[in-house]
């Protein structure tokens, strides 16, 4: 079941309006204003922007995505030391620092996917409603079996990242790891991140990078090629892209093909 604390930071991906969950036989979310009824799968609610006409999607990430979400936690360390060039204990580091910034707060991890980084850091005596928040229902459903057992506030939300149902300024400290070369457009999911960290939140995370391993390289010219996807150029296109955000005192590291970024939403 959805908790009140969760309830209290989600809004209507179309209208912005306050969410109630309904009385009708299936569970669902229901919006005050405008009343659109959002289903609740698996206790996962799926709050993805109802669209008089669906467009088309100009990339694969979403298929991918469904496709390897079973043996995704195999193949991400693989793929990390061998062809990224970079250590999947960094990534462990990086959400352990962005959910102890949380503060007691709401942590968000968008995209989530299996949760296989943030799981090794989520204790029970963390005192923070984590959202996580992906478009894959699989792989969301692998994140599920891996917090099952784990005593903590997890709530998984299936969402765009364009449009997050969540209220301005009601997350303490965000996390998108290896998240922004998937995102169909970053600027404007920048823009949603920044608008849902409170003034002075934290924001990092990573993304995959050109220029920096050869053999990276060829994986994702591939994956650009075959509509995968939107993908990233360089480290500096990376930086130009975060500049579009009033964020303050974004720090970047490089680490073989992926890039780190931290930084603070302006107070």
């Amino acid at each position: 079941m959805i908790s009140t604390e969760v309830l209290d930071v989600l809004q209507c991906p179309g209208c912005q309006g306050a969410l109630f969950i309904g009385a009708a036989r299936r569970p669902e979310l229901v919006c005050e204003a405008c009343e659109t009824q959002y289903p609740i799968v698996d206790g996962i609610p799926d709050l993805v922007a109802r669209q008089p006409t669906p467009m088309p999607g100009n990339y694969r990430t979403e298929t991918l995505s469904n496709a390897i979400a079973g043996i995704f936690d195999y193949v991400a360390p693989v793929l990390s030391m061998a062809i990224w060039r970079c250590s999947p204990l960094l990534y462990v580091d990086l959400e352990n620092r962005a959910l102890g910034r949380a503060n007691g707060g709401v942590f968000l991890e968008a995209p989530i996917g299996t949760g296989v980084t943030l799981s090794p850091v989520v204790a029970p005596y963390h005192d923070v409603q984590i959202l996580g928040i992906d478009k894959s229902w699989k792989m969301l459903h692998q994140a599920a079996k891996r917090f099952k057992d784990v005593n903590a506030r997890v709530q998984l939300i299936r969402a765009d990242y364009e449009r997050l149902p969540l209220k301005t300024g009601s997350v303490q400290s965000l996390q998108s790891i290896n998240g922004l070369h998937v995102f169909t457009d970053r600027v404007i999911t920048l823009k949603e991140f920044n608008r849902c960290i409170e003034p002075g939140g934290h924001i990092s995370g990573s993304a995959l990078v050109r220029s920096q391993e050869d053999v990276a390289d060829v994986f994702l010219e591939r994956y650009e090629r075959y509509g995968i996807y939107p993908m990233l150029r360089s480290p500096q296109f990376l930086v130009q892209e975060m500049a579009t955000v009033p964020f303050n005192d974004v720090r970047f590291s490089t680490h073989g093909a992926v890039m780190f970024f931290t930084s603070q939403t302006a107070s």
